[in-house]
């Protein structure tokens, strides 16, 4: 039950120039040996789109949902997690041109239940958690209050396959889905009673229906009708890999949490099997091990994402902190409004009241200028609260 990555539609020329710099707490460094590039994680901002601190010029590539289903460059937004096929990184400019953008939710179903003071949802069976990194549909203005019990969502969200938690990363409306879909962990597999678990949800199948190795311990994508049966189980109509691998060769960032370690030289982090033994490690002393999640930076080489750095974010860290995700934007303003010192940047509200501004001043914002906006995601997790906003030429 290999995922087969479709072929590059095109590539850039190779490059052997180390790579040394990073910006936004990414970047491929080492030694650049290829012409292709690979990249796994939440989308961090826009200019393009911004994936583990490198900016992936999205404008030509195909970009499908975990179906095939087409989408189009205004349908990717703040949170969604995707994995990006692109051309070789440039070291100056941290930046690249993807060919091919897949995005990929963790779950699609009803909230079950909703625990405001723990910042929790329960959705599926399965536990997410939401703080002030998460990004919230603008739909759902004010954010985890919005959220109603009974309500369908899809979730985007970093997995902890060691504690099964899903930190979210962006949360959806979707009134009226065709199917529900969840990717996690086997567990209690029973191949005769064709049953699995998944958090505290059990799923049944058809006879055949069970791909050959089913295993526990094993990350699937299940889609699901959207009622249980008789016995309260969730019917699986299609059992897909829930793990994909990048091509030989290719300089790699992927964010995740560790499923399993052994060593510093033998891990597995979202499916891949990592060796960090000679790679710097940031902080220096921290402590890695399974539940830990990090971002790894280096190049994939026989089956193995042999590592140049490996920043620790933390044991199930949200990505952000306090204050809320850092937010990097670059785009056209639009829906300027003066009065409440708003404007919308790729389909984002965008709060400037305290902005700093850069080559320019509020005076000067008008719908079609071009603007780059560094801030952060404020409490209900729809608005961007600018720190600063440089006019672009």
């Amino acid at each position: 039950m290999t995922l087969r990555l479709r072929p590059f539609v095109a590539a850039l020329a190779a490059t052997a120039t180390a790579l040394l710099l990073h910006a936004c707490g990414g970047g491929v460094e080492g030694q650049g040996t290829g012409s292709v590039s690979y990249s796994e994680g939440p989308i961090g901002g826009f200019g393009s789109i911004i994936v583990n601190g490198v900016r992936y010029d999205e404008r030509s590539a195909r970009i499908v949902d975990e179906d095939g289903g087409t989408l189009a460059s205004g349908d990717l937004r703040l949170g969604m997690t995707v994995r990006v096929d692109a051309g070789a990184i440039d070291p100056v400019t941290l930046s690249a041109v993807a060919t091919d953008v897949r995005v990929t939710s963790d779950l699609r179903g009803r909230v079950a239940a909703k625990d405001g003071v723990a910042g929790t949802l329960t959705v599926l069976g399965q536990t997410v958690r939401v703080t002030t990194s998460t990004a919230f549909d603008d739909t759902l203005a004010g954010g985890l209050p919005a959220v109603a019990v009974g309500s369908t969502v899809e979730v985007y969200a970093i997995l902890d396959p060691v504690t099964g938690v899903y930190a979210a990363q962006r949360v959806e409306t979707d009134p009226a889905p065709s199917a529900f879909k969840l990717r996690g962990v086997v567990a209690g597999l029973d191949l005769g009673a064709r049953t699995l678990r998944i958090g505290t949800a059990t799923f049944t199948w058809a006879a055949g229906l069970a791909p050959e190795g089913l295993a526990n311990g094993q990350t699937v994508r299940l889609t699901l009708q959207t009622t249980t049966d008789a016995q309260g189980r969730w019917v699986v109509t299609r059992f897909d890999d829930g793990v994909a691998l990048p091509p030989d060769g290719a300089e790699v960032e992927i964010e995740s949490v560790i499923a399993s370690y052994t060593s510093m030289a033998d891990f597995t982090l979202a499916g891949v099997r990592v060796d960090a033994s000679a790679a710097r490690v940031e902080p220096a002393g921290a402590t890695v091990a399974a539940g830990v999640r990090v971002e790894v930076e280096g190049h994939y080489r026989n089956g193995v994402l042999v590592a140049d750095k490996l920043e620790v974010k933390g044991a199930g860290d949200d990505g952000g902190d306090d204050d809320g995700r850092e937010v990097e934007l670059h785009g056209t303003v639009s829906g300027l409004d003066t009065g409440a010192r708003t404007f919308v940047l790729r389909g984002l509200t965008v709060d400037y009241t305290d902005a700093e501004f850069k080559d320019g001043t509020a005076a000067d914002l008008a719908d079609g200028v071009e603007v780059e906006v560094h801030g952060r995601l404020d409490g209900s997790g729809t608005v961007v609260v600018a720190e600063e906003i440089d006019f672009e030429d």
